[in-house]
């Protein structure tokens, strides 16, 4: 897969996700405000918290084969 093919697939995976988590945060509060600010915070602490594993497991896989 080239890189452009798997940024735009990145991309559309976290919409994908933003809108699940809209929802299900939506039904939870029973608030869009809520909701969306909820979202927001969740997508932001994705992102860091994923290039925090993507760090830990170039480290960690370094020099091995799989």
């Amino acid at each position: 897969m080239s890189k452009k093919a798997l940024f735009y697939k990145s991309v559309i995976w976290q919409v994908i996700g933003m809108i699940w988590i809209s929802l299900l945060s939506y039904l939870w509060f029973g608030n869009w405000i809520r909701s969306l600010g909820f979202t927001t915070v969740v997508v932001i602490v994705s992102i860091f918290v994923y290039v925090l594993y993507e760090m830990l497991w170039d480290k960690f896989t370094k020099n091995k084969k799989f």
